[in-house]
């Protein structure tokens, strides 16, 4: 990487002033790492709105966000469809650019969005970052440690019901509708590739890349007559993963079902078993289960991040252009989730498993002693 090499906070905008937006914003004023000093939207109101309530000097169209040569990076919080279309604009830019999960509904956009950064020097990153969140830095640490032995198993549940509407919400020009509202059931708009990413970051973090995928899927809501026509894609499903590392993961994630008290993620190894929260958080109590006890016990947290710390992945990004150093919420891992998501669906399609294509490195873990909104340097 070549692009960028200079000092002080990194220059950011950001384009989609969604809701998602205020938790970036809010937090970006704790970080040093970086700046943010325009925002964009294709509705101007929406753009000026977020910079009269935050003290953003620039309330930009797109166009004007992508031309202004004092913006490095752009932080990509457009829906879930225009995130590759997006991404590849500001590449082309030439200006480094942080994608909301998924990377991109579209395996082609991803693999573009690579390429075409690779050939012009500029970093990607990708969303969610909880998992640079003190729960998950606690587990890592305890992993890589020893404790729990040879890591053997994993498993993630998601389940959270969500009956889909015939009629999709419209938003009024002065608002935004929730897409959960709007196309949720879309292919790309379910929770496999909007919670999905969560559940695969941190396993991903915990464990390394997934080397082949296996599913069996089932569209539950398209199978009743009122919704045949508003579901077309999988409600279900039910997944095998094998690590690079030889552990062998399962996953569920389900829109189907009300309620279940199966634990979020768990680690299972030779000497122990470690219950972890739900990925969705940043921080929470990790419990671990030696071989030689009945009951779980909490581990203690000696790591920061305990909070809805959104944001320290652009941080830890903006690190990364000033330093030129690895990225820790990386596109390649970010193309590597969307390719682990696709693969679920094509496994049950086709019947077999399904070898990755990409893999990706595991996110160096964060040092120990460092304050909330602190980012090391060397990653």
């Amino acid at each position: 990487m070549s692009k960028n090499i200079s000092s002080g906070a990194t220059s950011v905008g950001i384009i989609g002033c969604g809701m998602v937006s205020t938790a970036y914003l809010k937090n970006s004023r704790n970080f040093s790492a970086f700046d943010i000093i325009a925002v964009a939207d294709q509705r101007a109101d929406a753009a000026q709105d977020r910079s009269n309530e935050f003290g953003i000097n620039k309330a930009y169209s797109v166009d004007e966000i992508l031309d202004d040569p004092a913006i490095e990076m752009i932080i990509n919080l457009t829906p879930h469809s225009a995130h590759g279309p997006v991404a590849l604009s500001v590449l082309e830019a030439e200006k480094h650019v942080y994608n909301e999960k998924p990377m991109a509904v579209h395996l082609e956009e991803g693999q573009s969005m690579l390429s075409l950064a690779n050939k012009k020097g500029l970093y990607i990153g990708c969303g969610p970052d909880t998992f640079f969140g003190g729960a998950w830095q606690t587990a890592r640490q305890f992993i890589d440690a020893g404790n729990i032995g040879q890591p053997v198993a994993a498993s993630a549940c998601l389940m959270a019901f969500r009956q889909p509407q015939i009629a999709h919400a419209t938003a009024k020009s002065t608002e935004y509708v929730n897409f959960y509202r709007t196309n949720f059931y879309d292919f790309g708009v379910t929770w496999s590739f909007d919670r999905g990413p969560y559940y695969l970051n941190a396993l991903i973090h915990l464990l390394g890349p997934i080397r082949r995928v296996t599913a069996s899927t089932r569209n539950v809501w398209g199978e009743k007559r009122e919704f045949k026509d508003v579901v077309k894609t999988p409600t279900h499903f039910a997944g095998i993963m094998d690590f690079h590392s030889g552990v062998v993961g399962t996953i569920l994630v389900s829109s189907d079902v009300h309620s279940t008290n199966l634990p979020h993620i768990e680690i299972y190894g030779t000497e122990g078993s470690l219950r972890c929260i739900d990925p969705n958080n940043f921080g929470g109590p990790i419990y671990f289960r030696p071989s030689s006890k009945n009951e779980f016990v909490e581990v203690e947290c000696n790591y920061s991040y305990n909070q809805n710390s959104r944001g320290v992945g652009v941080a830890d990004m903006a690190k990364s252009v000033r330093n030129q150093r690895p990225i820790r919420a990386s596109g390649e891992m970010g193309y590597h989730v969307i390719e682990v998501i696709h693969a679920l669906h094509r496994a049950s399609a086709e019947g077999q498993h399904i070898e990755l294509s990409s893999t990706c490195l595991q996110p160096q873990p964060l040092p120990l002693g460092l304050s909330d909104w602190e980012i090391d340097d060397q990653g």
